[in-house]
C-alpha cells in the first residue's frame, strides 16, 4: 500500500519487501542481510537477544479488535457433541504454525491459567494453519490457532469453536523490529522509517479504515483476494502514538518459561528490557 499511500517516499525511503518464515528472517536481520522485519514477541527473539544479536522490537503494530477472530479454537469434533470447557485441555494436543516458540501462547495460557494448568500440561505441535484447519475439522488435533482468511474456512464448516483471542486486547500482535543496520550504522534513516511508519497508521490506518471505499479494493488487489472476504474482517487498530504496553516482552517470557528448554539462557535471567528499543518510538512521537 506504500504505492498508494507514500509515507516512506516521504522520508526518502524505497522499500523492498521480502517474505520469509519468522526464524529465517530473524537471521537475516542479524546478519545485516535484511535491514527490518515484522514479527511477534516470540521465544527465538529472546533468545536472540540473549545471545546478544543487535536486534530490537522498535514500534508496535496493529491491536486486533475485540471482535476479532482470529486465535485458539477447539475441535468439535473431538469434542464430540460435549460442552467445551478449559479444563478439557489438559493432556491435549494444540496446533500452531509457531510451535513452542510463538505470541499465541499467551492468551493459551492465561485461559489454561483459569482451571489452575499451564503450558507444561499441553502439548503443542508447530502446524501450518492450512493444515491445522483440516486437522480441526476431522479432530486430528484437539485445538489449534488460526487467523483470517482460515478462520472463514473454520466458521463456514462450523468445525471449530473459538476460546481465546490470537493477543491480549491492549497487546500489539506484531511489532517492527531493527537489525544493525538501522540500529546502529543508520539511525537516523532508522527514525525516518518509524516516523514514516507512524504517519501511515496516523493518516490511512483510523477508525474502519479497511473498508474505507479509498482503500478496500486496493488492498482486495495487493493481498491477492476477494473484496467479500475483506468486508467479513474487522478493521485493526493502530496507535496515533507509539508505546509499547507496561510489562509487554516480560508477559512473553514469563509464558515461555512454563515449558522447558523453549528459552535458551539462565532461569535467573531476564532479557526482557533489552529486546525493546524505545528511542525510534520517541523520534516520531515527537518527544
Amino acid at each position: 500500500m506504500e504505492e498508494h499511500w507514500g509515507e516512506f517516499a516521504k522520508q526518502n525511503i524505497k522499500l523492498e519487501v521480502e517474505f520469509a518464515p519468522a526464524p529465517d528472517a530473524l537471521v537475516l536481520l542479524a546478519t545485516g542481510k535484511i535491514d527490518a522485519m515484522v514479527s511477534g514477541p516470540s521465544a527465538n527473539v529472546l533468545n536472540a537477544v540473549a545471545q546478544g544479536s543487535e536486534v530490537r522490537m522498535v514500534a508496535p503494530g496493529a491491536i486486533e479488535p475485540e471482535d476479532s477472530v482470529n486465535g485458539w479454537y477447539v475441535s468439535k469434533a473431538a469434542l464430540d457433541g460435549k460442552k467445551f470447557d478449559v479444563s478439557m485441555l489438559e493432556g491435549q494436543t494444540l496446533a500452531s504454525s509457531s510451535g513452542v516458540a510463538g505470541p499465541p501462547l499467551l492468551t493459551l495460557s492465561q485461559a489454561l491459567e483459569e482451571e489452575g494448568l499451564t503450558l507444561a500440561d499441553v502439548n503443542i505441535s508447530s502446524m501450518k494453519q492450512t493444515d491445522t484447519v483440516i486437522a480441526l475439522e476431522n479432530g486430528a488435533v484437539f485445538g489449534g490457532t488460526a487467523s483470517q482468511p482460515n478462520t472463514t474456512v473454520i466458521l463456514e464448516a462450523d468445525s471449530g469453536e473459538m476460546f481465546a483471542r490470537s493477543a491480549p486486547l491492549d497487546y500489539p500482535s506484531v511489532s517492527l523490529m531493527f537489525g544493525p543496520t538501522l540500529l546502529s550504522d543508520n539511525t537516523a534513516v532508522g527514525e525516518a522509517f518509524v516516523l514514516a511508519l507512524l504517519n501511515t497508521y496516523k493518516n490511512h490506518m483510523q477508525g474502519d479504515w479497511l473498508h474505507d471505499e479509498k482503500n478496500i479494493d486496493l488492498i482486495a488487489e495487493v493481498l491477492e483476494t476477494e473484496k467479500d472476504l475483506l468486508l467479513t474482517v474487522p478493521s485493526s487498530l493502530y496507535p496515533t502514538t507509539l508505546a509499547f504496553p507496561t510489562d509487554y516482552i516480560e508477559s512473553y517470557e514469563e509464558v515461555f518459561r512454563q515449558m522447558p528448554d523453549v528459552l535458551s539462557y539462565d532461569e535467573d535471567t531476564t532479557v526482557a528490557a533489552r529486546v525493546t528499543e524505545s528511542s525510534f518510538m520517541d523520534f516520531a512521537n515527537g518527544k
